[in-house]
């Protein structure tokens, strides 16, 4: 049987062959179409990423400055230095690889401080890109740069980048906030601000050949860094260095268990001067945890351990929060001034009327307790402030009534945020206007009910001295491009009117008279006129045991037309005062002394108030002995002469402040010997007492705080000297004279 094919089966044969070679056909065209046109976005990108090379340009991030362009925060250029393995394989010796790699590594780690091992690994992998050590500084960058030049060695690289630096360190830290490790502002107004301050990364994108080198020039494409925007403040350096300087020794005399905190403003236009947080952290360093009993307890602990993370995060959270916006306290008598203001502001009270005090009230099956033991008997509203008497200010609040008590809560703003510009604000906790009984009014019209931010009560307070207008806070003044041009003016915002000028006026009179009256418990500064008013609330519902409180006060000048608030908050103070007008008043008096005369602000004395002034010595070296008695005698000093000479040669004291009446030495031959006297005690005693004490061995008196001389209740409490100290005759010595006991909360 003939097995060859037929011609039928070979055309059936090549007619499945050729099907066979259609289908493969279609299917190529099918996947070309497929992966050329469906797909190919996606395999551009593929061929993109290994053909072509990007480098991230990081943008300047915009500085912070204060109201005088003193940077809070600035962006410097630092270097990320990075190592090409493969290329460094083809850089190194054929005949001895190893030596020529050993000796790259420890020059490497001798110019970035890095152990040579580490460097060794990342330059052993197997790719194109490892980065030896990031952030840093150009000195540095510049020795590497020098040593690649040098062995001509391209397989090192460097890219430019920045980093944050805080140059007033921990200096308004909670206000100003840090960076998160990954570049983006987190807390305070680099968190707020930073879609302004960001600006956007650049590039610069390279195409590569086969073996990874960089194709010529005319490859390369650059998309340049749009620097961020910068931030000026309404705050002041200055301003900002005298706060949390009083606020560090208010915390270290005070010792309070939860730190304490400050704001100052413009009561006009809301705008903040500074703000604080003691004790705080450096932003340099925000990992590093500032409170010693935390730092003592993290020691005992192990450091992979959940509760060292647990410690460490609290520690953290704490010390970044903004206290002054961030938490919540019962204001206290510094809340009476909108208890007080609204009451009269609504005419359910007059400044005639009295109130009484019997040291209690009761107030249906409730007993409040004036603060005082003794009674404040029948009181005018002025009276009543200046005693700050819970009684009186309970029957002011059951005049107002309920419903008009919470309209004006509400419309001093203590049911909203104030709107300042910084992240993190709390909201209050209080009684709503269905929820406002008899009980609950009484303890709201003296502070002890609603909880509120140090924010919302400085801003109330504001309100009620500034013509009655509610304003927002503002931490920032305006927004500018790396080039100073104006990208955002932030005007000042007012939301309404909350009581007429005329209360606000009559309000401003009373708390300057609260001053005036009790002016050794109050922010009573000779020479400047000063309102204000105290707080001493009682922490009744935190899960503490005994007694807690917090001291707060809240000043403003000048009285009748005020242009400087401050408020100050100390929260638990534990160093035996509790009282804000011995804890928290210092504080305003210490700032205020130092702020007002450079703001400009200076002292006006009258007649009697000058012969109390002290007077600043003056330099009377090389000076005619004839002309240095004339300029002692216009001061209103007195002088001893020692030596027969005409001319003065030395002094003593040789510079500082004096009351009136102190005496200078002045000597008039070089062989001079000046006398030795021992400091005496001044511990307590009043400033005409003290003076004596001082006069009687020589020596004179600069009498600080905010005390007059009033005989019994004035006492000294520190001393520059103390007493047993031997020092030359005329040394003048300072002492801080307070209270010896609270006239108000």
């Amino acid at each position: 049987m003939d097995e060859r094919p037929t011609g039928l089966m070979k055309r059936r044969l090549n007619i499945w062959i050729a099907l066979g070679i259609l289908v493969f056909m279609i299917w190529i065209l099918i996947n070309m179409f497929h992966i050329s046109v469906t797909e190919s976005d996606k395999y551009q990108k593929l061929a993109s990423s290994q053909q072509l090379q990007s480098t991230v340009i990081t943008a300047n991030r915009g500085s912070i400055y204060d109201r005088n362009m003193q940077a809070f925060a600035r962006s410097a250029s630092v270097y990320t230095v990075y190592v090409d393995p493969q290329m460094l394989k083809d850089y190194l010796a054929e005949d001895d690889p190893e030596a020529d790699l050993n000796e790259i590594t420890a020059k490497l780690s001798e110019i970035l401080d890095i152990k040579q091992n580490k460097i060794l690994k990342l330059c052993q992998q197997d790719n194109m890109y490892q980065i030896i050590k990031k952030n840093v500084e150009k000195t540095v960058a510049d020795k590497i740069t020098a040593y690649k030049t040098e062995i001509g060695l391209d397989a090192i690289g460097l890219t430019p980048t920045t980093k944050r630096f805080y140059p007033q360190n921990e200096l308004a830290s909670n206000v100003i906030g840090h960076l998160h490790y990954d570049g983006y502002g987190i807390y305070g107004l680099e968190q707020y601000y930073d879609d302004y301050l960001a600006g956007v990364d650049g590039r610069v994108v390279t195409a590569k050949a086969a073996d990874g080198t960089e194709i010529p020039y005319r490859y390369k494409q650059n998309y340049d860094a749009q620097d961020g925007d910068s931030l000026v403040l309404n705050m002041d350096v200055n301003i900002q260095y005298y706060l949390e300087k009083a606020l560090k020794d208010a915390v270290a005399k005070n010792m309070p268990t939860d730190r304490a905190c400050g704001i100052i403003m413009n009561p006009k236009t809301g705008a903040v001067l500074a703000m604080a947080t003691c004790p705080s952290y450096n932003p340099n360093n925000p990992s590093e945890i500032t409170d010693e009993d935390t730092i003592k307890e993290l020691s005992k602990l192990k450091k992979d351990s959940k509760k060292y993370a647990k410690v460490q995060s609290d520690a953290w959270a704490l010390q970044w929060k903004n206290k002054a916006i961030s938490e919540l306290y019962f204001p206290g008598s510094v809340f009476k001034v909108v208890t007080g203001s609204s009451a009269l502001d609504a005419d359910a009270i007059n400044l005639t009327q009295t109130f009484s005090c019997n040291t209690k009230i009761q107030v249906e099956d409730r007993t409040f307790h004036c603060w005082s033991f003794s009674s404040h008997g029948s009181q005018d509203f002025a009276t009543a402030m200046v005693h700050s008497c819970n009684p009186a200010f309970i029957q002011i609040g059951q005049a107002l009534g309920a419903t008009k008590f919470y309209k004006y809560f509400k419309a001093y703003g203590f049911t909203e945020l104030t709107g300042i510009d910084l992240p993190s604000e709390a909201e209050s906790i209080h009684v709503t206007n269905d929820n406002l009984g008899i009980v609950e009014l009484a303890s709201s019209s003296f502070g002890q009910t609603n909880k509120v931010t140090p924010i919302q009560m400085i801003t109330a307070y504001s309100a009620v001295v500034n013509g009655g207008y509610l304003m927002t806070p503002q931490v920032v003044d305006k927004i500018v491009d790396s080039s100073g041009n104006l990208v955002r003016d932030i005007t000042p915002v007012q939301k309404r009117q909350v009581i007429s000028e005329k209360t606000s006026k009559t309000m401003r009179k009373v708390l300057e008279n609260v001053v005036n009256t009790e002016q050794g418990s109050n922010a009573y500064i000779k020479g400047y006129r000063i309102g204000g008013k105290s707080g001493t609330s009682q922490k009744i519902d935190e899960d503490v045991s005994g007694n807690t409180y917090v001291a707060s006060y809240c000043a403003f000048y000048p009285a009748d037309d005020p242009e400087l608030i401050m408020l100050v908050m100390v929260d638990h103070p534990t160093g035996g005062n509790y009282y804000g007008s011995l804890v928290a008043a210092p504080v305003c008096v210490q700032v205020l002394s130092d702020v007002l005369p450079y703001l400009g602000y200076f002292p006006e004395y009258t007649e009697e108030q000058m012969e109390q002034v002290a007077v600043s010595v003056p330099n009377l070296l090389d000076t005619k002995l004839s002309d240095s008695k004339k300029t002692i005698k216009g001061l209103g000093l007195d002088y001893e002469v020692v030596g027969k000479g005409n001319t003065v040669v030395a002094q003593s004291p040789v510079s500082g402040s004096m009351q009136h009446g102190g005496t200078i030495y002045l000597y008039t031959e070089n062989n001079y010997k000046a006398k030795i006297v021992t400091v005496p005690s001044i511990k307590g005693l009043t400033v005409s007492e003290a003076e004596s004490r001082l006069e009687s061995v020589g020596l004179n008196l600069n009498a600080q705080g905010n005390a007059i001389d009033e005989v019994g209740s004035i006492a000294g409490t520190d001393q520059s000297y103390v007493s047993g100290t031997k020092v030359p005759v005329g040394t003048i010595v300072s002492v801080t004279f307070a209270v010896e006991k609270a006239g108000s909360q």
